[in-house]
């Protein structure tokens, strides 16, 4: 059965577009049609604004050279810590173990040395607006060119010397996912959701993984505790956006009644809300019941934005469309 997801903390999210992002070629586990509304926390888009090649008669900037220098570093940590110990990983794809080999150790210093707040390239990163934006454009470099280890090493650093910023543990645990680690990712999604319990994407995102390796039960457990958390601290909206994932993956566990069901009371809770409608349209769409589509589907058009469109695209891989998509106004 082919299923949908919707990802929004808002009904008037703006759609989260795709355009001027090239996938990679390399393979991917079997993608699954989504649609999706925009991403309730901003990602920059990154682009790259100079050749890999430099030219050896054109001086670096000093802010490239540093960087190189903490690059060159945080590559050799990265390999060094992989030597003294790996935990016990089955690698997700055959045809890259060394990948897999290299995530934990990366994933262990980077939580070892999140507390240090004073570490050199923490400061540099501080003191140089420009050295992060120089570290993006490295990363999706590495990325376009499908150099895993070395991105997963440039998150880890960046990581440690930033702990507090979400971005970076976002783009190490979709990458994680894509490349098949779901511990790792669920790992780190859960580092997010103990800073923010709430975190709409992280909760949703971390969902699915779960759903992903077979973990049905936990899956429900895990958004009731978020549920409970919003509705013992007075947060409608956050308690209705954690009813709505949890509705989502009621769907994808292929509890089909059930989702309905809930999608037919956050409805009722809300008639001005156009998602419950859309998201009731597309079961019944999939389900061929016709008539009960279009009846959604015109209360949903009725309400929407103007501006808004549904855009269908395909999650994997999922990291670098976070990291290369377009920015939100």
């Amino acid at each position: 059965m082919s299923f949908f997801t919707l990802a929004s903390s808002s009904p008037t999210s703006s759609l989260n577009t795709l355009s001027n992002f090239t996938p990679n070629t390399r393979q991917s586990p079997p993608p699954s049609s989504l649609v999706r509304f925009s991403t309730p926390i901003p990602h920059s888009r990154f682009t790259v604004s100079a050749s890999s090649n430099t030219s050896p008669q054109t001086p670096r900037h000093p802010i490239t050279q540093t960087l190189v220098k903490y690059t060159k570093a945080a590559l050799l940590i990265g390999a060094a810590t992989s030597m003294i110990g790996k935990l016990s990983l089955l690698p997700a794809r055959a045809e890259s173990p060394s990948v897999v080999a290299q995530e934990a150790p990366i994933l262990e210093e980077a939580q070892a040395q999140s507390n240090d707040q004073s570490s050199p390239l923490s400061e540099f990163l501080e003191s140089n607006s420009e050295a992060v934006k120089a570290l993006k454009s490295l990363l999706q470099q590495k990325l376009e060119s499908g150099e895993d280890e070395e991105a997963l090493k440039i998150l880890g650093r960046l990581v440690s010397a930033q702990p507090l910023v979400t971005e970076w543990k976002f783009l190490m645990a979709r990458l994680f996912n894509e490349l098949g680690d779901a511990e790792n990712a669920r790992k780190v999604f859960e580092e997010i959701l103990a800073l923010n319990p709430l975190s709409f994407e992280a909760l949703f995102e971390n969902a699915l993984v779960m759903d992903r390796c077979g973990e049905g039960e936990a899956v429900i457990t895990r958004l009731e505790e978020a549920l409970m958390i919003a509705e013992g601290e007075n947060k409608a909206k956050e308690a209705r956006d954690v009813r709505f994932i949890m509705a989502q993956i009621q769907f994808l566990q292929k509890n089909v009644e059930e989702a309905l069901r809930n999608y037919q009371e956050l409805a009722k809770e809300d008639p001005n809300d156009f998602r419950p409608f859309f998201c009731q349209g597309m079961i019944y769409s999939l389900l061929e019941r016709n008539a009960e589509a279009r009846e959604q589907f015109a209360k949903y058009r009725e309400l929407s934005p103007k501006k808004f469109e549904v855009e269908g695209y395909l999650r994997t891989p999922l990291s670098r469309m976070k990291l290369f998509g377009s920015d939100e106004n």
